[in-house]
This record gives C-alpha cells, sequence and structure tokens, in this order.
C-alpha cells in the first residue's frame, strides 16, 4: 500500500527498489499504487492480491500518516486524511480480505508510542492509532474462532524511517532525540530491524497463542 501524502512518483520508486530486494530472495511480489483516503482501495487490493495468490495469509497494516499541529489549528480536511489512512484503510482492508482468508491468517496492525504517551502535537495522529490497539482486540475476538486467526497490534517508538524524518519538524526531533538518550533498552531512536523482528514473529505459526495483544516495541520508552 503506498501513502498519496508521499507522491506516487517517489512512492512507486521506492517500491520498486524494495520488491527488487524481495525478488532476489526468491519471492513473488505485487505493487499496488494506493492512497490511504481512497475508499475503493482496500476492495481493489484485496482482488488483485486474491487473483495472483487465490487466498490471503498474512496482513500487516502500517499504511500510515502523521499530522503535526496543534489543536487550535486542526481541520477536518486533516483529521479525514489521518484517520482514513491510518484507521479506515486497515478496517476495510481487513473486512475485504475476510472471505479469501487461508486455514491460520495473520494480521497485525502497526501503532505508535503515541496512542499511550499522547503529544502536544498529533490530536488526530494519537486518536487513529489508540483505536487502531482497541479494533485489534475486537478483531481478534470476532476472528479468532470463525477464521482460526490471531490479530494482534505491534506499538514502536519513533524509527528512523523517511517519514519520521520528513513530517517531524525540527522542535519535535529534536525532543525525541533527548528522550531516546534514556531509553532503557539502549540510548537510541529505534531502526526498522528492531520493529521487523517483532512483526514477523506475530506473522508466523509460533505465535500462534498470542491474539488481541498489543506488543510494545519502543525500547522500554512507556512500559504502559
Amino acid at each position: 500500500m503506498v501513502n498519496g501524502s508521499r507522491g506516487i512518483g517517489s512512492a512507486s520508486s521506492q517500491a520498486e527498489e524494495i520488491a527488487t530486494k524481495i525478488r532476489a530472495l526468491g519471492s513473488e511480489v505485487l505493487i499496488i499504487q494506493a492512497a490511504g483516503t481512497d475508499k475503493e482501495a482496500p476492495a481493489r487490493i484485496v482482488r488483485a492480491a486474491v487473483d495472483k495468490w487465490t487466498h490471503i495469509d498474512i496482513i500487516i497494516n502500517n499504511a500510515g500518516a502523521g499530522d503535526d499541529c496543534l489543536l487550535e489549528d486542526l481541520t477536518y480536511e486533516l483529521w479525514d486524511k489521518i484517520l482514513n489512512t491510518n484507521l479506515q484503510m486497515a478496517t476495510f482492508l481487513v473486512k475485504e480480505s475476510m472471505p479469501h482468508l487461508g486455514k491460520a491468517p495473520r494480521i497485525v496492525n502497526i501503532s505508535s508510542v503515541m496512542a499511550r504517551m499522547g503529544g502536544a502535537w498529533a490530536t488526530a495522529y494519537c486518536a487513529s492509532k489508540a483505536a487502531l490497539e482497541g479494533v485489534t482486540k475486537v478483531w481478534a475476538a470476532e476472528l479468532g474462532q470463525s477464521h482460526n486467526a490471531t490479530v494482534n497490534c505491534v506499538n514502536p517508538g519513533p524509527v528512523g524511517t523517511d517519514m519520521w524524518l520528513r513530517d517531524t519538524g525540527a522542535d519535535v526531533l529534536a525532543e525525541w532525540d533527548v528522550k531516546m538518550k534514556e531509553t532503557p533498552a539502549a540510548p537510541r531512536i529505534g531502526t526498522v530491524d528492531d520493529i521487523a523482528q517483532i512483526v514477523a514473529f506475530l506473522a508466523s505459526e509460533e505465535s500462534r497463542w498470542s491474539t488481541g495483544s498489543t506488543v510494545n516495541a519502543n525500547g522500554g520508552l512507556c512500559f504502559v
């Protein structure tokens, strides 16, 4: 899935680079461009995946958009963009996938430490990520015995991704830099691999007895 706010051109190029690496490992890849605000996107994504692979075994809801404004500056347009990308897309992607889920599907939602810590600049973002943790429990209850599915969530702290560096203001980045130096696990920002290892476990057969949970993956930045 591609978040339209990133720009289709650059996102498409980045997706192709990742696809090339995946193919080098001997796996197949299907790239589908979709804006997080597009209500037709979930059905289109699922249809394309099923046409290629006949069923769906793993869903990683990792499409995301952030905001950087105080409540007094929040607009309906920004609210809709963030909630649609971070929550609506994930919800309807899972809904559209239900008739096509495999024998033991794994669903992993990606939240954020901001869902627990809050922040004086991210009303819509915090709301969307907290809601995603909430629906993780609902889907675990609904899809467990009916579809033999597990549904879990990962709560990362700051990770040195392009989106984090691009969308986070300089003042906020400086504040986080100070906080991360006190992170119990290590005095640094998280890496993509830190999170990927946890997601890979939750998407595996070995995680079969874990469902409805949110795993803190923030180095101890937030214990709640």
